[in-house]
This record gives structure tokens, sequence and C-alpha cells, in this order.
């Protein structure tokens, strides 16, 4: 071989080898070594606990006119697509981060869309704790939270099949004991007409959720019963079907916990090829998910378990039962015997496993109870089983078991749908899996991953949302309650726009907050008035007003609101000897909403920082008087009219 043909060789091998050192390293199944040393600790204040009906049969078929984006999403899925490497979400990727306590000066500033679809960073979205690059990526959306929204959601595509579950009607108890702490696991009943309609027990922040459009409309007036099982102290409250929203239930005694608060975390995987990635990354991980919870203060009681499940007709198994277990090393031996093969078609027989979840599963009865949906596919409804998804959710939430639910990359619209329906009812959150894409295509390869979520989207690693919400529960039962720093639009002077141009994309904004924040659902046909801001100090009248001019011109241009006819409030308020600062309270804003013809009021209070206004507008429901919903706006104060 000849001299120049040796130089050759040696410069084709210095260009390839690193080119597959780069191949190799990119490999998307292969978990990396730095990866798993991530500590998912976050900075959430650590929970030091100091103190111990009807089955539904009906399939509502989607139709096959779906158009717009439920259609493309409804045609795809990720068995039909390759992996697309997890990227990193970029700096001008629109999102809101994971919320955490953490104070205002660590919140992080990012850019959000303008209503005119151009990118602008006149008015953003604040959050704290910018995600981690490595792990497996993963954002939330909170359907509870973000109530109306999901009631357009499901209603805008209600074409795709699914079973009919009717949350458009719901009231939040909150039950407290004589300290004012949550009471977990107390027994719920509530009667209509004499007779049990809903039973139940309370999560771990108190909370129980009852639904009136379940049944008939006829029933308007209700009771509630609530028994401590710790303590056996009953109380009683009744209620009607259009009163107030959220519903406060005290019970006389201190509430008792157990010494460590028993924690189940049950992991429903669906195991077909396609889920490959997923269940590598749950191997990896199990470990510091473990680590995080059982290096509390005071440690719980920790179990783990899995269902798996494939289809009906594959060769090992329909589904596979791995039970609730206190011993780390016995659960990931199972776990590690997992592997992802199988399947074919789209759906999988996840009714199945959901109906092995809550009937052959021995859950705690004193403690906090998770599971986790895993999945790239949605259910088959066409199986004919007697126990459905609805009737599992049904069950969770009379057990008190929280299903939130995972919808890795290639999730289609009906198995969103259904999800976001299992865990909406049971209290849970839906997470969706993202690699880097921006708004509503976050979450997998542009175009086969359905979510719709808008803007209010948080993201992290898939495993530190796991702790996070464990975390959550644990410290519902602590002295040390996590409380999460508020999201907030900020709005800043930029000099490629005008002050109207960007007040206006805040109100636009704000206005649709409002809305999908409200715990009472709101339609487009919904009366609303606007009433003048209360400010602090005095010498903000000018710029109060001039807010107020602007909202009022977003609201009208939107067709969210109904505005009714502006009247001189002022003079209203003077005749009826009312106070502009107790108009967001009870009687005051039952009165004047019903001098101004409106069903619901939005009232603003604005105050002085140091070189910003802050503004908090509040939805308030005219027939009951209560706060709907609130929303936080910081404004440069170059914006005001001055």
């Amino acid at each position: 071989m000849g001299e120049k043909a040796r130089i050759y060789i040696k410069l084709i091998l210095v260009i390839l080898v690193p080119l597959l050192y780069l191949a190799c390293a990119s490999t998307p199944n292969a978990v990396k070594d730095e990866e798993l040393s991530i500590e998912i600790i976050d900075n959430t204040v650590d929970p030091g606990m100091s103190e111990p009906a009807e089955k539904a049969s009906t399939v509502i078929e989607a139709d096959k006119s779906t158009d717009g984006s439920a259609g493309e999403a409804l045609g795809k899925s990720k068995k039909e697509e390759p992996f697309i490497s997890p990227a990193p979400l970029s700096k001008d990727s629109v999102r809101s981060d994971e919320i955490s306590s953490t104070s205002e000066k660590d919140l992080l500033f990012v850019e959000e869309e303008s209503s005119s679809g151009a990118a602008t960073s006149a008015v953003a979205y604040s959050g704290s704790s910018t995600p981690s690059e490595s792990g497996l990526k993963a954002g939330y959306s909170d359907d509870n939270r973000q109530f109306t929204y999901f009631v357009n959601f499901l209603e805008q595509y209600k074409s795709v099949p699914h079973f009919p579950l009717d949350i458009s009607e719901r009231i939040i108890f909150d039950v407290k004991d004589s300290t004012g702490k949550s009471v977990p696991n107390a027994d719920i009943q509530i009667k209509s007409g004499g007779k049990i309609i809903s039973t139940g027990v309370t999560l771990a922040d108190g909370s129980f959720h009852f639904f009136p459009s379940l049944y008939n409309k006829d029933l308007k007036d209700f009771e509630i019963f609530v028994k401590d099982l710790a303590t056996g102290n009953r109380t009683s409250n009744q209620f009607t079907r259009n009163g107030l929203r959220q519903i406060d239930l005290s019970i006389t005694a201190k509430r008792k916990l157990e010494n460590r608060i028993p924690m189940d975390i049950l992991f429903i995987l669906d195991t077909t090829g396609s889920m490959g990635e997923e269940i590598q990354r749950l191997k990896a991980t199990i470990q510091l998910i473990h680590l995080n919870l059982s290096s509390l203060s005071v440690k719980p009681d920790l179990r783990f378990g899995l269902v798996l499940y494939k289809d009906n007709g594959d060769e090992e198994y329909r589904t596979r039962i791995v039970p609730l277990t206190d011993n780390l090393e016995d659960f990931q031996a199972e776990l590690n015997k997992v592997e992802a093969y199988g399947g074919g078609d789209t759906p999988e027989d996840l009714q199945e496993a959901l109906s092995d979840s809550l009937n052959k599963i021995k859950w705690n009865k004193k403690g906090v109870r998770l599971s986790f949906i895993i999945t790239d596919a949605p259910p088959h409804l066409d199986y004919g089983q007697s126990y459905n998804y609805v009737q599992a959710a049904k069950d969770a939430k009379e057990k008190g078991i929280k299903i939130h639910s995972v919808g890795t990359g290639g999730l289609p619209l009906d198995g969103e749908y259904i999800l976001r329906q299992i865990s909406q009812f049971t209290s849970g959150r839906y997470i969706f899996l993202t690699y880097g894409e921006e708004g509503e295509s976050a979450g997998g390869s542009p175009g086969s991953v359905s979510h719709h979520t808008g803007a209010n989207f948080q993201t992290d690693k898939l495993e530190a949302i796991i702790v996070r919400f464990a975390k959550e529960e644990l410290s519902n039962l602590s002295d040390n309650v996590i409380e999460d720093a508020e999201p907030y639009l900020e709005a800043t002077k930029i000099e490629t726009e005008k002050k109207k141009q960007t007040l206006d994309t805040l109100f636009n904004m704000a206005i649709e907050e409002l809305r999908d924040y409200s715990s009472y659902s709101v339609d487009s046909g919904t009366k609303a008035a606007v009433v003048p801001f209360e400010f602090n100090p005095e010498g903000l009248s000018l710029d109060a007003e001039y807010f107020s001019e602007r909202l009022i011109f977003s609201a009208e241009s939107s067709d969210i609101f109904k505005l009714v006819e502006r009247k001189d409030i002022q003079k209203i308020l003077e005749e009826q000897n009312l106070q502009l600062s107790g108009i967001t309270e009870g009687e005051t804003a039952v009165k004047l909403g019903h001098i101004l013809n409106a069903d619901v009021l939005i009232t603003g209070n604005l105050f002085k920082k140091e070189n910003s206004f802050e503004l908090f507008l509040r939805l308030v429901r005219v027939e009951t008087g209560e706060i709907l919903s609130v929303t936080r706006s910081v404004i440069d104060e170059k914006l005001g009219i001055r």
C-alpha cells in the first residue's frame, strides 16, 4: 500500500470514529450514566411530619368527519412514528415552568406568544425552577385547577370514542379538624331525598369532589355526612345544587395520624413494544424515587406495586400483577424482568388493568394512595367488558386513590381524552412526555402527540414529577404543607410595541385565565360586568382607570364573556351606600351584580411596587358572592398612564 493511500485511510478514520461515537452516544434506548446521578430532591419544603353507583355502558363513537387537530391526532400513534431523540427545551420555548416554593427572585421568565401568534417578550408567564436538561422530560396540567378549560376541552373533542362521565357541575368539600388541618380518609356520605347517592373518603388534603351533574337534575337539595374514622366524630351540612362551589366542613376534634404514614404507589404500565424507553427509565430511576421519598425527615411507610398490561390475545399475559411491597429489592427484581414487546394494533387493554388495580390490589386504608398509568395507546372500548374505565374511576374516587396518567410520545387524542377523564375525576393530573417541541405539539414528534393544555403546563423530568406529587400528598399530613408559588403574567414595555398593544395582549391572557381557572363552568354567554379597580396608594387612581379601560376593551373584543351595558357603577355604589372595598365579598357582590344584571363581576386590586404595578383580577359569581378565580399580573411602570 502506498504512502498516499495510508494518509487517505488515516483521514477517513479521523472523520468516521468521532461520528460513530456520537451516533452510539445518542442511541435513544440507552439510559446514560450521568442521567442516573441526578439528585431529584427539589427545593420545596421538606414535609417533616411532627404529628402522628351505576356502571356506564354507553360508548360515544367517533365522528368520522372530525376535523382540525383532533382528526389529525386520531390517525397517528407512537407505534407508527420513528423515535425522536429527546432535545433540550430552547430558550425560546413557550411554557410555564414547574412551580415550587422558591422566592420571587428565583422566578424564571419565559416568552409567551402574543394573540397574533408572533413571539414577543412584552408579556410572559413566570414560574420557577428551571427543568434539568437530562432525564426523560414530562409536562403536566391540572384539569381540576383549570376546571372550565377542561370542561371546554371535553365538549370540543366529544366526538372521539369514550364513555360518558359528566363532571360539568362540581362542588368541592374541604374537611378540616379543630386546628384547621386537613382530615384525610374521612368517611363521606351524600344523600338526597333520604337516599345515599354518593360515598367516598377524603384525600390527603381533606378534599372530596362531588359532581351533581352525574345525577338526575330533579335532585336539587343534598346533605353531606362526614365521619372521621380516627376519632369517630361526625358532622353534617346541607347544600344545594346551584349553591357554593367550595364548602368548608370542620370536625370538632384534632386529627389523628399514623406514626409512619402509609404510602402506596402503583404503576399501571403498558408493556407493548413501543414502551421500551419509558420502561427502561422507570427501571433506572426507581431507586432515586424511593430515596427521595424515604429520606424525608419522618419516613413514610412506602410500598410500590405494578399492574402490567398488554392486549387480549398477547402470548405471555393480558395483565400481570406485582403486589404492593415495602421491599425495594424485591420490587426492583420484578421490575427488571419487564420487557416491552407485542402489541400491533394501537389500542391496548387498559380497562382490564384498571379492573385488576381496583379489585385485586390490597391498598392501605389509613394513608396515601397514588397510581400512575403510563401508556402511549388508548384503551380498547370494543371488548364488551362489564367493568370499564368509568366504573374504575368511580371506585378509585370512592377509595381515595388518585390516578395520575402519563401519555407518552405518540398518544392520540382519543387516548388523551380518556386518560384525562380518569385523572380529573380521581383528582389526579395528566402528564405528557415532552421532547422540547413548542406549544400543543410538545410531547413527541411534531403532529404525532395529542395534548391540549394551552400555555398552562409545567415541565420537568418524569421521575421528578412523580416525587413531587408524592411529596405534595405527604406534606398535607405534616406541619409543613408545600405551597406552590402562583404563576403570574408579566408585561414589560418594549420600544417596538405601543403600550396599548402590550396591555391588550396581557388582558386577553388574563381574561382567558379567569375563565379557565374558574371553579364554576363559565361559557361564552355568561354576562360579565367590569367593576372599577381598587388601588393603593391613593395616587394610583389614573393608572387604575386606564388599566380598567384596557381590560374592558379586551373583554369586549373577545368572545369569552358577554359584557353587560356599562353604567356609572360609582354612582350606583353611592346610591346603595356600598363601598368599593367590599365589592368582592358576599352580599355586596350579589347586590351590585343584580343591579347590573350580570352573572359575574370582574374586579381588580392595583398596587404599586418599586418599578412595577401588581394587579390582582378576580372573577366573582353574583349568585353566591364567591370568588371563582384569581389571576395576578406584574406590569412594568412604563406601561402606566405617566
